[in-house]
């Protein structure tokens, strides 16, 4: 006889995406979430919905890990977008007299949703389905730190070419970028090993405090603490030559060492 899944766990953090995390909060907030009993009518009426939405934003936001890395970024534009409409809401409810339970609620929305930017880092991933040539990325400031693959790099489909922390994010979404934002829990390095001929075969994704030995860190550091470095690169016909003389294949194989 077949055994049947248990319903707590088909709503465990890692089975969920975006709207099923949103939806798990939502149901909680409505059942969790007292209104003040200080007055009735319209105004408190009116509140009730978009309450409930800042709250299911604060507590779905706050758990932003826990859904796929790819879906990540999406789920907090909504969650900025349903905050907004919400607190817009309850502005054209309550005008200048917003009881202060409404405000702060407001409030801790518009926290969670920065502090999710302020806890993860923003990675570029190539979306190609082929390897492809890195160009030129634009500098963005102010900027924390960022690094990049140095133009005239291979780049393997599915790999972080870039990522930047201490950076606003609409600046980054103004640059024609070659490929797709993504939130990750940590900053990446992405090394390109050698084997035993010397030649590249494999592209291994570490955090920062991972070194390994006989293999290149593809992602160059060129801001640190809000410091451009001065080294220059070598050119992207330099970069170029010298992979093509490296590569044991124009496809190296793209390993995940770390939980995006």
């Amino acid at each position: 006889m077949a055994q049947s899944t248990p319903v707590s766990d088909s709503l465990q953090p890692e089975a969920l995406s975006w709207a099923a995390l949103l939806g798990r909060w939502m149901d909680f907030a409505r059942a969790s979430v007292a209104l003040p009993a200080t007055r009735e009518g319209d105004q408190w009426r009116e509140s009730v919905v978009p309450m409930i939405t800042l709250q299911a934003v604060t507590f779905a936001v706050s758990e932003l890990e826990q859904v796929a890395p790819a879906e990540r970024l999406l789920g907090w534009d909504r969650a900025e977008l349903l905050s907004g409409e919400a607190a817009e809401s309850l502005d054209d409810t309550w005008g200048p007299v917003m009881p202060a339970e409404i405000a702060d609620t407001i409030q801790a929305a518009e926290a969670a949703i920065i502090d999710v930017l302020n806890r993860m880092t923003l990675v570029l991933v190539s979306d190609q389905a082929e390897a492809w040539t890195m160009t030129c990325l634009d500098a963005v400031e102010p900027v924390g730190a960022f690094a990049a693959a140095a133009a005239g790099t291979p780049i393997m489909p599915g790999t972080p070419i870039a990522w930047w922390s201490e950076v606003e994010l609409d600046a980054v979404r103004g640059q024609d970028l070659p490929g797709t934002l993504h939130l990750l829990t940590t900053p990446v390095q992405v090394w390109r090993c050698w084997d035993e001929q010397d030649r590249f075969w494999e592209d291994v994704v570490t955090d920062l405090e991972a070194d390994r030995p006989h293999a290149l860190p593809l992602l160059v550091p060129r801001v640190l603490e809000g410091l451009p470095l001065s080294d220059p690169l070598p050119s992207e016909e330099d970069v170029r030559a010298y992979h093509a003389s490296q590569m044991s294949s124009s496809d190296l194989p793209l390993r995940w060492e770390i939980t995006p």
